[in-house]
């Protein structure tokens, strides 16, 4: 193995927290409800995300539409416009973030150890981009190494957006390892172009899908880093 690349969103940080921040603005609601709100945000968030890369959705109906859907999905009604100022208060606070806890120990480990760190991401271009700077992530992974599916027109799991980083790191499927939190989209794209998969699968979800299995399966990035290691 020679390279690492890495998911952004829930992966090196936690997307729930500026979820929690952004909605503690307009209501009070238990942890429990939030997390359950917040997974009904993210499956809202991805029946619409390929509508609005077409453009068959403008970004405001989307952003307006998965909130309010996650919210009635709930069992809690807001209205079009309670939806979107709660989508800009979370979009504020997604330029507030804190990287997830051991993600320097491995960046650290994986430089030392000679293993070239990049990033794919699913997302608008300048929206991620500011995600990542929030972070200092080109602190450790060069821009170059660094792609965002809003700007090369390729979205994960497909298999061009996975040879475009090979592509860049100038490296065979066998030899590049992915790190991520969607099984969808982080293990079976990273599966499917022929790489090594670790689920960062740190919310416990379950699957049905039998066909791929990832490398292994890891709940913080201490277990990541004993997994690399290993590997080494």
């Amino acid at each position: 193995m020679k390279a690492v690349i890495f998911d952004l969103d829930d992966t090196l940080y936690n997307q729930l927290q500026p979820f929690e921040r952004a909605v503690g603005q307009f209501m009070d609601l238990e942890e429990g409800e939030l997390e359950a709100l917040y997974l009904a945000f993210r499956y809202r968030a991805d029946e619409v995300f390929e509508d609005s890369v077409k453009g068959v959705l403008s970004m405001r109906d989307m952003h307006t539409y998965r909130m309010k859907a996650a919210f009635s999905d709930r069992g809690l009604r807001i209205s079009n416009e309670e939806a979107y100022a709660i989508q800009e208060a979370y979009a504020y606070q997604q330029g507030h973030l804190d990287l997830t806890a051991g993600s320097q120990q491995v960046f650290s480990f994986c430089q030392e150890k000679g293993l070239a760190l990049g990033l794919i991401t699913n997302g608008p271009h300048l929206h991620q981009l500011k995600k990542i700077q929030a972070l200092g992530l080109h602190d450790w992974i060069p821009e170059e190494l660094t792609i965002i599916s809003g700007q090369v027109g390729m979205t994960k799991p497909a298999e061009g957006i996975f040879r475009l980083m090979e592509k860049r790191l100038n490296l065979p499927p066998e030899d590049i390892c992915y790190v991520g939190d969607s099984f969808e989209n982080d293990v079976v794209g990273a599966k499917a172009a022929g790489w090594k998969a670790v689920w960062y699968n740190h919310r416990g979800r379950k699957v049905d899908n039998s066909f791929v299995s990832p490398d292994d399966t890891v709940k913080d990035f201490q277990a990541l880093q004993d997994w690399l290691k290993a590997q080494i």
